[in-house]
């Protein structure tokens, strides 16, 4: 595994990868694994994940993972910095977001290479518009939208939590996460690793979680979330039935953002496409506790459809 912070659409971001790192030549590699993440777009949350899924494709793969655009940033000792958000609004919307995995696509994967683009979440609405770039298009072997969001977010139970609930808390006691940054980060561990004892979340994540606590972070979070609600509406059934021969998609039974009617309603409209339901009772957020059932699963999908014995 390697990481660093790369420069895309002029902020820097985090990357990780298993098998070959972006900057080395992968002329040879005939397929890549690419995962954009849901939101948060933190990439230490996916790295249990991914380490097993590159794992279960005995290492002949390269899997990456590009996190999204000020949702993570440098240390300290970094001379690059995140812009603010404000008056950068359009670099962190998810047009903003898109066009960042349209040039890190674009600038670090030969158009000789497949990709088998994996979206979560939110990430699966982005894999999805990203099809409609020609020059992306051509170089998708597959792509696979896990627990994706694609339509009528703010209609479903955690949409309603998120505008009715979480935003205006956020708006209230959004000041006390300034405060809370500048605790020493003892206490700032401690009270998360509390937080997770509750939510019997594993500690290995304390770190990333630590990152999402940065106020600046926290905000451009909560700003595509917004940007996510008001956006993310009726299901695009022209880009569906347009790319329908390049999708698998994967629905939760228990998803508080993707409703099981959403999955009946599309197979209804769609009788031919390529969709499966949960049988395994894992979560939308699978990362923090299913990592390695979903890695199982999403191994075997894209054993299907490579052409890496």
């Amino acid at each position: 595994m390697k990481e660093s912070f790369v420069i895309v659409s002029g902020a820097p971001t985090h990357i990780i990868t298993w098998g070959r790192w972006i900057e080395e030549s992968i002329e040879d590699v005939p397929e890549i694994v690419l995962c954009i993440p849901g939101n948060p777009g933190l990439v230490g949350f996916y790295i249990e994940f991914l380490s097993s899924l590159y794992d279960q494709l005995e290492q002949k793969i390269p899997v990456w993972i590009i996190g999204h655009s000020g949702h993570e940033e440098p240390s300290e000792n970094s001379k690059i910095a995140v812009p603010y958000l404000k008056g950068n609004e359009n670099k962190f919307d998810l047009d903003g977001q898109l066009q960042h995995k349209k040039e890190f696509i674009q600038r670090f994967v030969p158009t000789n290479v497949k990709i088998h683009l994996v979206g979560h979440s939110i990430g699966a609405w982005m894999v999805l518009q990203l099809l409609e770039h020609a020059n992306i298009r051509e170089r998708i072997k597959k792509c696979y939208l896990l627990f994706p969001t694609l339509e009528r977010m703010l209609d479903s139970s955690n949409g309603w939590n998120f505008s009715k609930i979480g935003v205006p808390l956020y708006t209230t006691l959004g000041f006390l996460i300034p405060l809370f940054n500048r605790l020493p980060k003892v206490m700032q561990t401690f009270a998360v690793q509390f937080y997770f004892w509750l939510l019997n979340i594993p500690k290995s994540f304390i770190d990333t979680a630590l990152e999402y606590c940065k106020a600046p972070v926290m905000e451009k979070v909560i700003f595509l979330a917004k940007d996510e609600m008001s956006r993310v509406r009726d299901l695009d059934r022209h880009l569906i039935e347009k790319h329908l021969a390049l999708l698998k998609l994967y629905y939760g039974t228990t998803d508080g953002w993707v409703p099981v009617e959403y999955y009946n309603e599309l197979c209804a409209q769609f009788p031919e496409i390529d969709a499966e339901l949960d049988k395994e009772c894992i979560n939308h957020a699978f990362v923090l506790r299913h990592s390695k059932p979903m890695s199982r699963i999403v191994s075997k999908m894209i054993k299907r459809y490579s052409e890496i014995n």
